[in-house]
């Protein structure tokens, strides 16, 4: 068995690199993103095999999208049966606001024959 040496080194490095992946790619979550706001939707075969997961994952990761704020409709394809994801409303992350009381018109107003 021969032992890993210095000249093998680099190559072995070149072929398994970190930088040897394209710089253009996305992640899987923007990735599903992009796919579910098409119009009509996106089947949930085609999200699989798209993206790589099986379809249990697809369903978890479409569940993460809606607990960040995104509002996804599932549908049923008319034909097969088939899960349909599809983005309503494109949503930008929110920042949480305390909630405000407005104050009623008659507390605005002085009491009645009272000294203000």
């Amino acid at each position: 068995m021969a032992s890993p040496t210095i000249e093998n080194a680099p190559e072995r490095e070149a072929k398994g690199s970190v930088s040897s992946r394209p710089k253009t790619h996305k992640p899987k979550k923007d990735q599903l993103l992009a796919l579910v706001t098409k119009p009509g939707g996106t089947r949930i075969s085609v999200l699989s095999e798209r993206l790589g997961w099986q379809a249990h994952t697809v369903r978890a990761a479409v569940s993460g999208l809606r607990k960040q704020g995104h509002q996804i409709l599932a549908t049923k394809a008319a034909k097969t049966g088939e899960a349909v994801y599809q983005l309503v409303k494109p949503t930008e992350p929110t920042v949480l606001e305390a909630p405000t009381e407005q104050t009623p018109a008659a507390a605005l107003t002085a009491p009645e024959g009272g000294a203000a």
